[in-house]
């Protein structure tokens, strides 16, 4: 804490912004086991919105633009009904959300959504109503949408996303805590094996308990209105029982907005601190709200650097695929000795494999239907490394979100708290695999103490020597007369050396 006040003093308005710490975040979320870790997490959400996906579409889809349509309508304050189409809705969702994310990270910088692909003459066009929070109003409205209309789909995507992301972003969150605190990285396995034994009771439940109070609070007031309608008796009761209406409102936006400001601190908290969802929870809540215009100064601050470093995370891999894809390419059709094209169109093989987009289209799907059997192979494995790489780019994302949310724990605890920033929860067995050991504070208690010396029993005191206590016999030291207890007599007892005494007197 000592050198945590010294720093501010010495940096000022720097230190007390958390510019320097937030700026380690880049470092944190490029680390090989978050990557993996958010892909992994990225992947298996997939696989469950598509497998929800194929069980709804089995009855009816919805329409690629039917989540535009229901923003439209809310706006305007039109009455929307929910047309059937030939798309599923994690896949209208997945776009929806996708484009909010770009617009938003776009929108914070403003050469970010140029950078991106949105061509330059369109920007400020649509970037000019387009600001931040209504690129995050649109994500809510496709939420809204998504449990508005497809209420059992929402229950269970959302169970399942949530085990999904508590288990990798609790991992992420706590690789993130021990790198950010301590220096030190923790493995794959590590930060898996922590998020596991953590997971319902700390990451799971932490953002169960604030939606619990919520759904009790609107049953309670569901409850208050279905006895207005009484009549008479609701009205007198329902009247003078208003004002605990009222106060359950106060209720539910005050978790509403604690939800909205803190939830993104409910993991680093499990992560860093080692606690339960029930701490975690009170600490999410109560530090945005003790110290709100440092919280949305570190958000801003990390939304801004976000923006940025994901423009050149997104230009980077556009300039890798796009190298990769030429040269190959070329490779492909070289003397025009392979074209699949008409008369004057040249195609390469790799082109017909794999079609490129721009920049937020990085892969596109070939035309199935124009290709051979044999061409099947070659374009899904393409497709999967292709992939693969774009699900890399998002998860550096994930990680950066979730690294983020652990710095920005780290600062509005030792702004609140005043603790340490190198202070942060290690377990038993990472004590042991931590390259830097078990700090000396830390430390296991058979480790903390040095090993207590064998008791060594002390020489014999010289019998000439006075005022020397006699020492007891002991069944070890050699026998001789006058120390050792008398014996039977036994024919070995004549034959037995003189005694030490003799041997003296006769030097």
């Amino acid at each position: 804490m000592a050198r945590d006040s010294q720093t501010s003093k010495d940096l000022g308005w720097v230190e007390a912004s958390g510019l320097l710490h937030i700026l380690r975040t880049l470092g944190l979320a490029v680390h090989p086991a978050k990557l993996g870790i958010g892909l992994i997490a990225i992947l298996l959400t997939f696989a469950l919105g598509g497998l929800l996906d194929w069980v709804w579409m089995l009855r009816s889809g919805v329409e690629a633009t039917a989540i535009a349509e229901f923003i439209q309508a809310r706006e305007l304050d039109q009455l929307y009904v929910e047309q059937g189409g030939d798309h599923g809705i994690f896949e209208v969702w997945r776009e929806h959300e996708r484009r909010c994310v770009l617009g938003l990270l776009g929108s914070s910088v403003p050469g970010a959504s140029v950078a991106a692909g949105t061509p330059i003459g369109r920007y400020v066009a649509t970037h000019s109503d387009a600001q931040p929070l209504r690129n995050f109003a649109q994500m809510v409205y496709g939420v809204w949408w998504l449990s508005r209309y497809h209420t059992l789909y929402f229950i269970l995507f959302a169970i399942g996303a949530l085990l999904i992301w508590s288990c990798a972003g609790g991992a992420i969150c706590r690789i993130a805590g021990v790198q950010f605190a301590r220096d030190e990285k923790l493995t794959m396995k590590q930060g898996l094996g922590y998020g596991w034994r953590k997971l319902f009771g700390g990451f799971f439940l932490a953002p169960c308990i604030p939606l619990a109070f919520i759904f009790i609070a609107v049953i309670m007031l569901t409850i208050g209105g279905m006895v207005l309608r009484i009549p008479v008796l609701g009205d007198l009761v329902g009247g003078l029982a208003f004002g605990l209406a009222i106060f359950g409102g106060l209720v539910i936006s005050v978790l509403l907005l604690g939800l909205f400001v803190g939830g993104s601190l409910f993991w680093p908290a499990v992560a860093v601190e080692g606690s339960d969802a029930f701490d975690a929870f009170s600490r999410g809540m109560s530090y945005p709200l003790s110290k709100p215009w440092k919280t949305v100064l570190y958000a801003i601050i990390t939304l801004i650097y976000v923006s940025i470093c994901w423009v050149f995370v997104n230009l980077f891999t556009f300039f890798m695929l796009t190298i990769t894809r030429a040269i190959v390419g070329f490779g492909t059709s070289p003397f025009g000795w392979w074209n699949r094209g008409g008369e004057g169109e040249v195609i390469s093989k790799l082109e017909l494999l794999w079609p490129l987009g721009g920049p937020n289209t990085l892969y596109q799907p070939p035309d199935w239907g124009s290709l051979e059997w044999y061409e099947y192979f070659s374009a899904v494995l393409i497709g999967f490394y292709v992939l693969v790489v774009i699900g890399l780019m998002w998860s550096f994302l994930a990680s950066f979100y979730f690294s983020g949310s652990t710095v920005i724990y780290c600062l509005l605890r030792r702004d609140v708290d005043g603790t340490d920033l190198d202070d942060v929860h290690i377990e038993e067995e990472e004590e042991e695999i931590l390259p830097g050991g078990p700090a000396p504070s830390q430390a296991a208690p058979s480790e903390a103490a040095p090993a207590k010396p064998e008791e060594v029993a002390p020489p014999a005191a010289d019998e000439g020597q006075p005022g020397a206590a006699p020492t007891p016999p002991s069944s070890t030291e050699s026998e001789s007369p006058g120390t050792s207890p008398p014996q039977t007599p036994s024919e070995g007892d004549a034959e037995s050396p003189p005694s030490s005494e003799t041997s003296n007197s006769d030097s």
